[in-house]
């Protein structure tokens, strides 16, 4: 870990203790990535020392101060900090020492209200998509040395990530091209669902039976799932450079919505895949059905998952799987899958809820790509990365459920990927 420099720290990181575990994590990325030298408390207290007379010093011989605010706000003591440091700006050359309200994940408008004015009207740093989007990291950065965060670029995926090395529609035109289909005659826009596609190559190919082309597009669509989802790695999954605190983000909202006591909870994981959360909080609940298109990534979550029930199935059907049977629908990084049905998937997860289950489905807005943390999701035929895209797919969802009747409807975003969660009326 770097040390400060000789003649201080380049920033000192204010924050609540609730936070620090997310303070932290930025610290480390602006020391790692940024080679910046942050101070902060847990780094850099001796033990047996004043802290508060060490905190004042660190204070006076940091270039700039950022106070971070979460979802409970600040504490009596940050607040003597940022008073502090407020009034060391006034008291210097204002564009010599800078105060930079940084807004954590969960943060809310009542948490900004009550910091005082005078704070308000510096430039905030956003981090409300996630504790890695690259956007606010890189506008901190910015603050940090003075300089203006300047355009952002869209951030786009290298020709190594494993995203692209063979798309699904790719697969899928290549296993289609030996039963006499070209997909790529088949004219599709963006966003295009399986229902859609059966529909396209029954009117493109008429001379073919409408059973069998629809069989031969959904056998396709499970095979390059499988191809391209079966052998995924922890390696190449975001929520593994952060997994103690993605598994306690996630339980954290199960109790939120409810889902209290697991071990009374009978739940089904849609798009399961091949069980890669495992060993994290599968284990705790009561029943768990999991669900997944891909026969052979199916089945490595079966031998990863004790007591795990596997159903090969498409979400847009969850055939053979009973009604009213479970308090908790689960998919996890499905929605948002090539050639998906928001809506008939969303049909069926109120059909197998009973009466009060609550349905929780994430959408991921970060990849991981040679070492680097992308905000958006890809946007087809190419590398680029569009940021909105995962946001849109989250209101879809939630329009869905409103739709279907659910109540306490609620998105959450957090480190890794957007959660929309909702309650199905009795």
């Amino acid at each position: 870990m770097a040390a400060h420099s000789a003649d201080g720290y380049d920033v000192f990181l204010s924050h609540r203790s609730p936070d620090k575990p997310i303070v932290e994590r930025l610290a480390e990325k602006l020391v790692e990535e940024a080679q910046l030298s942050p101070f902060l408390d847990r780094w850099h207290l001796i033990p047996g020392e004043p802290w508060q007379e060490s905190l004042e010093q660190a204070l006076n011989r940091s270039r700039c101060v950022a106070v971070f605010v979460g979802p409970s706000g600040v504490n009596s003591w940050e607040n003597e900090e940022m008073r502090a440091a407020l009034s060391k700006r006034v008291q210097e050359n204002r564009n010599s020492f800078r105060v930079i309200p940084v807004l954590l994940p969960g943060a809310d408008q009542e948490a900004k209200d009550k910091l005082p004015a005078f704070l308000l009207r510096f430039t905030w740093v956003d981090f409300s998509a996630g504790i890695d989007d690259p956007v606010a990291f890189s506008r901190l950065v910015a603050g940090i040395r003075g300089q203006a965060p300047g355009r952002t670029g869209v951030s786009k995926l290298s020709a190594a990530s494993p995203y692209l090395r063979k798309s699904v529609r790719q697969i899928m035109a290549d296993v289609l091209r030996r039963d006499g289909i070209e997909l790529a005659a088949v004219p599709l826009g963006a966003g295009a669902t399986i229902r859609t596609l059966i529909s396209r190559c029954q009117l493109q190919y008429p001379d073919l039976a409408a059973d069998e082309v629809a069989r031969k597009l959904m056998a396709a669509r499970a095979i390059a799932y499988e191809e391209k989802y079966a052998q995924r790695s922890p390696q190449e999954d975001e929520r593994y450079r952060a997994a103690d605190e993605w598994e306690a983000e996630l339980n954290t909202l199960l109790r939120h919505v409810g889902m209290r006591d697991p071990a009374r909870c009978r739940t089904i994981n849609v798009g399961i895949g091949n069980g890669l959360e495992n060993p994290f909080f599968y284990k705790d609940f009561k029943q768990l059905v999991g669900v997944d298109l891909a026969a052979g990534a199916l089945a490595k979550a079966a031998q990863a998952i004790p007591r795990l029930d596997p159903r090969c199935s498409e979400a847009e059907n969850l055939h053979g799987v009973s009604s009213h049977a479970f308090d908790l629908y689960l998919s996890l990084r499905t929605y948002q899958s090539s050639f998906f049905d928001v809506g008939e998937s969303l049909f069926q997860a109120c059909r197998v809820l009973a009466g009060g289950g609550r349905a929780v489905i994430s959408i991921p807005y970060v990849y991981v790509d040679q070492g680097r943390l992308l905000n958006g999701l890809l946007r087809p035929g190419g590398h680029d990365l569009d940021p909105d895209l995962p946001y849109e797919i989250a209101d879809t969802v939630r329009r869905g459920l409103q739709t279907l009747g659910f109540e306490q409807i609620g998105l959450h975003t957090g480190l890794f990927e957007i959660y929309v969660h909702g309650t199905k009326t009795s």
